[in-house]
């Protein structure tokens, strides 16, 4: 495996991201994509799916740039899809899907991502569509309809609900502040997109969700103590 790089000009970085977010389409996520596996991890997909093992943090550090027009999520997810079309080069001779369709489909494997998108660009499906035919695709393979959920997946829950909570405190406190410095200010708007971002992401997962499941009742989150 090759070494990932040690020093990386990330003020450099951070201003060809500049320049690349004011492209659009799918061309955008992929160049993003391709600059961030480059600029860190030589082009090797592998060195970036092992970072977490390899302790890099290099991304993390690149959002963290208060410039940065991206956050990191936006950041993994766009070299995500770059290195699944580098496997699938068809994808970008489709006029309908966009990254959001790619992904869509990354938990699948190989095969079926190049088939359900070949699918999707032939239907026009929005992604939302695509994501609920993503979930029934993996049901139909073996994830059956009240399969017990696994430890990750119920401490991702535990671990949302607990964050919850904390935020809901945080943005109480938020409420209460006195906001004369511009710079706090100015600041809200950028975490206000991403929560909606976050927020967005969510719902369309609890929404493919609702259309291959049972109705049944769910338990509502307890967000502050203050309002028992």
């Amino acid at each position: 495996m090759r070494h990932v790089r040690g020093t990386v000009d990330l003020d450099k970085v951070v201003a060809e991201l500049r320049e690349i977010d004011r492209r659009t389409g799918i061309d955008r996520s992929l160049a993003i994509g391709e600059l961030i596996l480059t600029q860190f991890f030589e082009g090797s997909a592998s060195a970036w799916r092992n970072r977490r093992r390899n302790k890099n943090n290099s991304i993390r550090r690149l959002a963290g740039r208060p410039e940065c027009p991206f956050c990191r999520s936006a950041l993994n997810e766009a070299v995500s899809v770059y290195v699944a079309v580098a496997a699938l080069p068809c994808v970008r001779t489709f006029g309908h899907i966009t990254a959001s369709h790619v992904a869509a489909v990354l938990r699948l494997p190989i095969d079926a991502q190049k088939q359900i998108l070949e699918e999707a660009d032939k239907a026009g499906w929005s992604v939302r569509e695509l994501r609920q035919r993503v979930v029934l695709l993996r049901r139909a393979d073996g994830e059956r309809r009240g399969r017990p959920p696994t430890r990750i997946e119920v401490r991702a829950l535990s671990l949302l609900r607990h964050e919850l909570q904390k935020l809901d405190g945080m943005i109480t406190a938020l409420e209460q502040a006195d906001f004369a410095a511009g710079e706090l200010r100015l600041e809200l708007p950028v975490l206000a997109t991403e929560l909606d971002r976050q927020h967005s992401r969510l719902k369309n997962l609890a929404e493919a969700e609702a259309d291959v499941r049972p109705r049944r009742s769910v338990p509502q989150i307890g967000l502050a103590a203050r309002t028992a």
